[in-house]
């Protein structure tokens, strides 16, 4: 069984919309190009673990909603900072989500 790519794109496109970003920022956010966002969200490309992680947390959804649509329970932990980045502005939150990007890279080695 071939997995629905057409069906996480548009999740991240309907993500994108609700929270008012264009795609070129999105992309910024991501660190990703502006055609390969295009691609995963027309379910033309698939993506990477790191680039499903970095649009989730740009996002502010988690990787299972991206992938399956669903809501997961999360721990206390994850759901606090979601709404910490909640109450965040735009720019706010691309220093937060850059700031944490380096976090995970340092304590990742």
């Amino acid at each position: 069984m071939e997995y629905p790519y057409a069906e996480t794109g548009k999740r991240i496109w309907q993500l994108r919309k609700k929270q008012g970003l264009t795609r070129e920022r999105l992309a910024e956010m991501a660190d990703i190009s502006v055609q390969f966002l295009a691609d995963i969200e027309k379910g033309r490309k698939n993506m990477t673990v790191t680039t499903l992680r970095k649009l989730a947390s740009s996002l502010l959804v988690t990787t299972d909603y991206i992938v399956n649509g669903e809501n997961s329970q999360g721990s206390e932990t994850e759901k606090e900072l979601i709404e910490l980045c909640k109450s965040l502005s735009s720019e706010q939150q691309m220093y937060a989500s850059k700031l944490l990007r380096i976090f995970i890279e340092a304590t990742e080695k």
